[in-house]
């Protein structure tokens, strides 16, 4: 699409239209999207156009409509963070990371469904509905980046940004069958965007295949020098090796890692990937993570405690305002104590070093993003 824009073939402004229209067929029964932005979409692609037809191409980005999450603070269009709280919110400007794709020419096509402040893995949302799985409409998209997931499987946009906190950009794209890009902590900045846990939140794109997950993600990284958690680091080529095959790489299968009994469909499907990464050249190996006992636990206390710290005040002031399921969620977070939270932030310098001395035996770890299918949606938020 983007070669076909760049050669002017199609212009952005009917790439744009076009999509708009698939969304105003599909997007009634998969709430993909919570809030389209066609007027600001237009605007966008008209200006695309005429820069392009100027000679002022700006890259593989240049006249592409994306999905936002809706929980990226977007200038002029309302940005709900999934929450009854922020129903009419709209934001003055933009996330650091939506001003990043918008210079490289990426045009907001509108805000996709979240769970309710990004704080679940299924999207049911219960202000604005659940979000519903292209692939079969009684499941759920997966979440909380699930109605980025659907749209970008059910091409009402290329690509779309997701966060990930504990999954959220890697479940959906495993619901969905696409592809789900987790960067590294720092990459892309967190300014402008909720948070949900803010040492463990990363910003990043879902994405039809792994080169436009590249060029995505290209666009959306950078240093930005008023957010603390962003890293001055330079943003490498990341399309520049994808054809580089995997002949040669070492690959680690890690039981210890999946937490849990995998649904057969899940476990024949990594098994199946592992002989295609076989078949072209890769070795497999068996690996054991030493410290799995305490992965999930660590986890669970620093996302507790910093989501429950966000949200202390307006919980005790407005609990009516929250989905049941975050409400129940903001009652056992309460219940950290400052000790676990140290503790665990002591286990996480562990567990990371643990996980880079695992990285030198192997080049990457094959792990399900998920242990099952896509959840109905009438079993719920869990």
């Amino acid at each position: 699409l983007a070669e076909r824009i760049r050669t002017r073939q199609v212009s952005p402004v009917e790439v744009v239209q076009a999509h708009l229209d698939r969304c105003e067929r599909l997007n009634p029964v998969l709430n993909a999207f919570v809030t389209l932005a066609p007027e600001h979409a237009l605007e966008a692609a008209h200006q695309a156009e005429q820069e392009i037809a100027a000679g002022q191409y700006r890259g593989p980005l240049h006249g592409i409509p994306l999905g936002i999450k809706d929980i990226f603070d977007t200038a002029g269009i309302r940005t709900t963070h999934g929450s009854s709280f922020y129903r009419d919110n709209i934001p003055a400007e933009d996330a650091a990371s939506v001003t990043l794709l918008k210079q490289a020419g990426a045009i907001v096509l509108g805000k996709c469904n979240t769970h309710e402040f990004a704080a679940g893995s299924t999207s049911n949302n219960p202000w604005y509905g659940p979000s519903r799985n292209p692939w079969d409409t009684s499941r759920s998209p997966g979440g909380s980046s699930g109605g980025s997931g659907a749209a970008v499987a059910a091409f009402l946009c290329p690509g779309a940004t997701g966060t990930d906190t504990g999954g959220s950009i890697r479940n959906p794209a495993a619901c969905n069958g696409i592809v789900g890009l987790k960067p590294t902590y720092g990459r892309v900045s967190l300014k402008g965007i909720y948070p949900n846990a803010i040492s463990l939140d990363h910003p990043g794109p879902l994405t039809r295949t792994v080169r436009d997950a590249g060029l995505f993600l290209q666009g959306m990284a950078g240093y930005v020098r008023d957010d603390p958690t962003s890293v001055d680091v330079p943003v490498p080529d990341l399309t520049a090796d994808i054809d580089a095959g995997v002949k040669g790489m070492r690959f680690g299968f890690c039981p210890d890692l999946h937490f849990g009994e995998l649904d057969d469909a899940v476990a024949t499907g990594l098994e199946d990937t592992g002989r295609t990464l076989q078949d072209l050249g890769a070795n497999l190996e068996t690996v054991p993570f030493g410290l799995k006992d305490i992965v999930h636990e660590t986890r669970q206390a620093i996302h507790m405690a910093e989501f429950g710290a966000l949200h202390r005040e307006r919980f005790r002031q407005q609990p009516e305002g929250y989905g049941a399921d975050v409400r129940e969620t903001l009652q056992h977070r309460a219940q950290v104590s400052a000790d676990a939270y140290v503790l665990a932030t002591q286990r996480r310098h562990q567990l990371r070093r643990a996980f880079d001395e695992l990285l030198q035996e192997v080049d990457a770890l094959l792990i399900p993003s998920a242990p099952c299918v896509a959840p109905l949606i009438e079993d719920g938020t869990s």
